[in-house]
């Protein structure tokens, strides 16, 4: 028995050997992180943001329909309205336009009539293109802005409109069309020298300018003075330290 162990105990030794050329499988490898890739990001003006939108240094929120309502009742009816309508009364009224209302008082009446009746058309126009297109026509004063971009937002005014939740400026014809509507229609029906629509395109120069002086007024004069109490107070200025006297 003892012999037999001895003559098995090298076939044993041999079949423990790892046979030749096998190797030891490397243990597997954890999976590499997947690279995460957002989707691309899309601006939507009318999403909802946590901060509310910033135009011209103040903070944008949509009108409502009653604000809507309540600025066309301003710029139609209202303090700004009935100055616009004076300034170009006394236009009319220092060069004897239209020559046959005359130079008397009866005279100024019919131009300021006239002119209050024009502004009242811009208006309404105006009211009426703002809610058919979805447009915002509300003058944004320029908070903390120098004199260049006071003078071009008084212009672009006339030309563009705020939109969507962020009050992003677009181009649109809606100022300018309201603007030559009420000339028009005065010398269409009501001036003295008859049917001149082309008279009325002419005079809406006038209805311009008193629009954008308006607007410049509020930038260099109301918006100067006016005050938010929702601002931090400003920090006083503190004077200089004195130099210290010179050491003998």
């Amino acid at each position: 028995m003892r012999s037999l162990l001895q003559s098995l105990l090298p076939l044993l030794v041999i079949l423990s050997l790892p046979a030749t050329g096998q190797t030891t499988p490397p243990p597997p490898m954890p999976d590499a992180p997947q690279p995460v890739v957002h989707p691309l990001k899309v601006r939507d003006p009318n999403a909802v943001s946590a901060q509310p939108a910033i135009v011209n240094g103040r903070p944008y929120q949509r009108p409502t329909q009653r604000e809507y309502f309540t600025d066309y009742l301003k710029d139609s009816y209202g303090l700004p309205a009935f100055a616009r309508s004076t300034v170009r009364t006394l236009y009319n009224y220092g060069l004897d336009q239209p020559k046959g209302w005359g130079q008397d008082f009866p005279g100024f009446m019919q131009r300021f009539g006239s002119n209050v009746a024009i502004t009242a058309i811009d208006g309404n126009v105006r009211y009426g293109m703002e809610e058919l297109f979805h447009e915002d026509l509300r003058y944004i004063p320029c908070h903390g802005c120098n004199a260049k971009h006071k003078l071009e937002n008084a212009l672009l005014a006339e030309f563009t409109a705020r939109h969507a939740r962020d009050g992003h400026r677009f181009f649109t014809l809606t100022p300018v069309v309201a603007d030559f509507s009420g000339p028009i229609i005065a010398h269409t029906i009501w001036y003295p020298d008859g049917f001149n629509p082309f008279g009325g395109v002419v005079a809406t120069r006038t209805v311009f300018a008193t629009r954008v002086g308006s607007h410049l007024f509020r930038e260099f004069v109301l918006e100067r003075r006016h005050y938010d109490p929702k601002e931090p107070p400003r920090p006083a200025r503190t004077p200089p330290p004195a130099p210290a006297p010179a050491q003998p």
